[in-house]
């Protein structure tokens, strides 16, 4: 049986379900509250850090989708009580055409891709991906030799932990659009270790969120 969706931002339910789908087809485990004025995101963990930061992922998509709908996003991460203790709420902030760069993330996006090339190292787009991290409020380490990238915020919190999340999205896109592969590092790297290690590098002001890693899909 279809679940029905409202109708949403301006937009039919029909390309409501559309964006809900680009979004959670990296997070599963994010929940859509869809209501005339705005879109909730909820986590089926609210204390998880992991629950946050794949929120994140999920808000990086619907924004892009609705970009791509020629929806300006207007976005408040932890809205509070008024947004019935959602993670984010998505809200109409005027309309705007999609810029190429957009049309490129979302060509990445509704891809999917599985066959990459294979690169030496970050290198040659260190600085597309750096500023793919900035766009989002973060900060991308790239640690000695080049095959580890450090996602990094400027504070800790939830809400830091969805900005990781929607930088984290925007990197791995960023990537594919020029046929790279990121990923997250596999198995979880410890995050108390890492800080320890990277003080020197990083100073007290950035907190490491996730370990991203060239390689193949």
């Amino acid at each position: 049986m279809t679940t029905v969706v409202p109708e949403s931002l301006g937009l039919a339910g029909e390309d409501v379900r559309g964006v809900l789908a680009l979004a959670t087809q990296a997070a599963p485990q994010v929940r859509f509250e869809v209501r005339p004025e705005r879109i909730e995101l909820h986590t089926t963990s609210p204390h998880s850090r992991e629950a946050r930061i794949a929120c994140g992922v999920a808000l990086l998509n619907v924004r892009l989708a609705l970009q791509g709908h020629g929806i300006r996003p207007l976005v408040t991460l932890l809205p509070g009580a008024g947004a019935h203790d959602a993670a984010a709420a998505v809200r109409l902030g005027g309309h705007q055409d999609p810029d190429p760069d957009v049309l490129a993330l979302m060509h990445a996006l509704r891809a999917n891709r599985r066959t990459w090339t294979t690169f030496p190292g970050v290198g040659p787009w260190r600085g597309l991906l750096s500023r793919a991290a900035e766009v989002e409020r973060a900060w991308l380490h790239v640690t000695p030799g080049g095959q580890d990238l450090v996602l990094c915020t400027f504070a800790q919190g939830a809400a830091a932990e969805i900005r990781a999340g929607q930088a984290m999205q925007r990197v791995v896109l960023t990537a594919a659009t020029v046929g790279a592969a990121v990923l997250p590092a596999q198995p979880p790297v410890s995050l108390s270790a890492l800080r320890a290690d990277l003080r020197p590098c990083l100073g007290s002001t950035l907190v490491p969120q996730v370990v991203l890693r060239l390689g193949t899909g």
